[in-house]
């Protein structure tokens, strides 16, 4: 569906678990909303992206065009990796991308090797701070769009988690700072099912943690429309 077409419709910007993972059996989360919703979806969920990835989607999917926005971000945002470590985009890619992002990978692979998050120090792949401006930069590039920050979703590396829920906290600030924001937050039925709501991965969802997700959307936006 291109922009032109998508007044009527709703978009969906996120990674792993808003494209959906190979092996899932069934609709992602954002089909689940937009299904209920009677709206065509505009699924620009990309695996491994980030809130940089976001920017450069909204460009080309612009929120404005849209009475509906989801955006799904934090999981690789919050990842650690060796301060100075280069990112390349996954989104728009092109062959010297890929080719650079194998390079990255070879050298990060070097780095766990000679243990550099510790010599150089850990940073996440996207700053907090970073995180933060980038989604309040789309919210504010559609004014009259409603939009729809869904937290990342807990990990089954329980290592990682401490740093997903300050992500997460941060995302429910800002959508009570922006008028045209709100935040959804499964975090709590998601671990409590964690075995039925997660892959073996830990990372991501299953057919049952994308419902769950879709009915906890669907019921913010209920309240939202009742006000």
């Amino acid at each position: 569906m291109s922009v032109m077409m998508a007044g009527k419709g709703c978009v969906a910007f996120g990674d792993c678990n808003t494209e959906g993972f190979r092996t899932l059996e069934g609709p992602v989360w954002a089909q689940h909303v937009a299904s209920a919703l009677k709206l065509e979806l505009e699924n620009c969920g990309h695996t491994m992206s980030t809130t940089r990835e976001l920017l450069e989607y909204a460009r080309e999917f612009p929120p404005s065009a849209y009475p509906f926005v989801f955006i799904q971000y934090g999981l690789v945002d919050s990842w650690h990796t060796f301060r100075g470590a280069p990112y390349v985009l996954y989104y728009p890619d092109s062959p010297r991308r890929k080719l650079a992002r194998k390079l990255v990978k070879k050298l990060k692979k070097w780095a766990r090797h000679l243990k550099l998050q510790k010599r150089l120090g850990a940073v996440e792949v996207v700053p907090l701070d970073e995180y933060i401006e980038n989604i309040r930069v789309v919210l504010r590039s559609a004014p009259e769009s409603q939009f729809v920050l869904v937290a990342t979703a807990p990990n089954l590396d329980i290592s990682r988690n401490p740093g997903i829920q300050q992500y997460n906290e941060a995302l429910s600030t800002l959508a009570s700072e922006e008028h045209n924001a709100t935040c959804v937050d499964a975090w709590d039925d998601l671990w409590g099912q964690a075995e039925a709501c997660l892959m073996e991965d830990g990372t991501h969802l299953t057919s049952r943690g994308h419902r769950l997700i879709a009915d906890r959307v669907l019921d913010a936006l209920r309240s939202e429309t009742s006000r």
